[in-house]
């Protein structure tokens, strides 16, 4: 269970982030949803709406002081993706009823991750997307 990663360790603040995409923006550019401060971050829950049906969106697990706003996944060495590509798709989600970034089948999704301190989750598009689209993200901080 995704409880047993945690056993050792007791859980701290629980912290909430989002990042919105507005429509129109490129294809292939990431941009921080999430970032953990002085103390790595489990995210446990996440969310994500708004796009059109030919719209996708892929996270990606960022290391710490790396540069990402506007950069490429590929660009930044270290950047490891954490969704399937295509897996997130727009035009399923709305405010009233959001998707869940955890969501069956599971193998479209990922399970809980560790943020190390410093370190960022960053959405990325993988086409232009003609509709808005918003990640949101949230997580316990790790009291090792």
């Amino acid at each position: 269970t995704r409880g047993d990663v945690l056993d050792n360790y007791g859980l701290g603040r629980f912290l909430i982030s989002e990042h919105t995409i507005e429509a129109g923006t490129a294809a292939e550019k990431m941009f921080r949803v999430f970032t953990a401060g002085e103390k790595a971050v489990a995210i446990t829950n996440g969310h994500y709406v708004g796009g059109d049906a030919g719209d996708a969106m892929q996270l990606f697990l960022v290391p710490p002081n790396a540069f990402t706003t506007g950069m490429k996944p590929s660009d930044q060495p270290g950047v490891i993706a954490l969704t399937a590509q295509g897996a997130m798709r727009g035009g399923q989600g709305t405010v009233e009823e959001p998707q869940n970034v955890f969501g069956v089948p599971m193998d479209n999704r990922w399970p809980m991750t560790v943020i190390p301190p410093y370190g960022s989750i960053a959405c990325s598009l993988d086409a232009s997307n003609t509709a808005a689209m918003t990640v949101r993200l949230g997580g316990f901080e790790i009291n090792a």
